[in-house]
């Protein structure tokens, strides 16, 4: 691995893995890596990124949709092109078309949307489910931390090398010694550090970002004692943002995740992000592989962006 790909494992600094630097019109490059433990970018940083590039080529556009594929695995030791194509610019909607590009070849693909918020009209939203307040659970870096000794050394490095955010599952236990009695999760996430209030960009992206922060579990939990040891081959496939609030401060956020189904080597989860004060913020859908590592072909994996059974899982 790269000393750029090393960086990348110890960094904290969530915003400075969502920079990017213009190279010219309609063509972006990824500033500091964020990598996977098996070396791959990071899947919530290609829709940070995405993001982040599709709205400094439509300014003052507010997205509220974005549909995105991972095609290929790209290595965190080089950088990562966004190329975007405008689609569309009409008076209340807009479109972009986004390409993740290494070494000439797309990694990742999306289509992103904008819409201009419109005051007045038919609101409804979900109410957040009640669950304890982020003090009073542990995050999962200290139960790591605390059960080192017992736990496999992937488990350990995989959580504690991902330190762009924080995680504080209702349910610890779960997917960490324990499977899950049901297939949903739901825990708090705290972004390090969070978007500034007065950058609407930085805070897309940083929702995008966390969007993928624990977007399969809901799929595989009942299926693994351990979300994290490898023992379930899963990679995200696709995914799909709903984006449903202006602009907010987020220092936290809840994340809750079910899936009404998995099978036949998919996983499919819907979630929704909510605010500290229980506004709904997005919704989400991910399809992900997930297999068994003893059965998964490497083979397989590679041809959709995979990874090997031995690599991380997103």
């Amino acid at each position: 691995m790269t000393d750029r790909a090393e960086h990348a494992s110890d960094s904290g600094d969530l915003q400075s893995l969502l920079m990017l630097e213009e190279r010219e019109a309609g063509l972006y490059r990824s500033v500091t890596p964020d990598t996977n433990f098996g070396g791959e970018v990071f899947g919530g940083q290609y829709l940070g990124l995405t993001v982040s590039a599709a709205m400094r080529s439509a300014p003052g556009r507010t997205p509220h949709a974005l549909h995105g594929f991972f095609l290929r695995a790209a290595s965190a030791a080089d950088q990562v092109d966004y190329v975007v194509e405008p689609t569309r610019d009409g008076r209340a909607f807009a479109h972009r078309r986004v390409s993740a590009v290494q070494h000439g070849r797309e990694a990742f693909r999306a289509e992103v949307s904008f819409h201009a918020w419109e005051e007045g009209q038919p609101t409804h939203a979900a109410v957040a489910p009640p669950v304890p307040v982020l003090e009073d659970l542990p995050s999962l870096r200290e139960i790591v931390l605390a059960g080192a000794a017992s736990l496999d050394p992937v488990t350990v490095r995989r959580v504690l090398n991902r330190r762009s955010f924080d995680a504080y599952f209702v349910k610890p236990a779960e997917g960490l010694g324990a499977k899950g009695a049901e297939p949903g999760i739901a825990g708090w996430i705290r972004p390090n550090p969070p978007p500034r209030e007065d950058d609407s960009v930085a805070y897309y992206a940083t929702l995008a970002y966390l969007s993928d922060a624990c977007a399969n579990f809901a799929s595989r939990i009942t299926h693994s004692t351990n979300l994290h040891d490898g023992s379930l081959t899963s990679v995200s496939l696709n995914h799909a943002i709903w984006f449903h609030a202006l602009p907010c401060r987020i220092e936290r956020v809840l994340m809750v995740f079910d899936s009404p189904f998995t099978g036949g080597g998919l996983g499919f989860n819907r979630g929704v992000i909510y605010a500290a004060d229980g506004r709904v913020l997005a919704s989400i859908v991910q399809e992900a592989l997930v297999r068994r590592a003893s059965q998964a072909s490497p083979a397989d994996t590679s041809k959709t962006g995979g990874q090997a059974p031995s690599a991380p899982s997103r």
